[in-house]
């Protein structure tokens, strides 16, 4: 099985995604969406190459694979030698360009 690593801004970005998903939709509809997280993250990592280039919004030193989900979320992500690095889960209406700028999910 492929290894899947989060940045803390990831992380973040899962927790908060889920907490506003329960408040807004309850419990049951955040389960689906934290179990249909799960098995994208498993797909990007047994094959990573399957994200979109978007070199354009990359910041200095990274060159990510983005992925959208539900037609609403878009991962962030790297591949790596064991499978992927997760460095944020955005909404798509984000300014994802400025998003990763600010914090592109390095680690501390």
């Amino acid at each position: 099985m492929s290894r899947i690593e989060f940045s803390g801004a990831a992380r973040n970005d899962r927790r908060a995604i889920v907490a506003y998903t329960v408040r807004q939709f309850g419990m049951l509809q955040a389960r689906r969406l934290r179990n249909n997280f799960e098995r994208v993250f498993n797909t990007l990592a047994d094959a990573p190459g399957i994200g979109r280039q978007r070199p354009e919004l990359d910041p200095p030193r990274h060159s990510f694979r983005y992925f959208v989900v539900m037609k609403m979320f878009v991962i962030v992500y790297e591949p790596t030698e064991s499978g992927i690095r997760v460095a944020r889960i955005l909404h798509a209406m984000r300014n994802l360009a400025a998003e990763l700028d600010s914090d592109s999910g390095e680690v501390s």
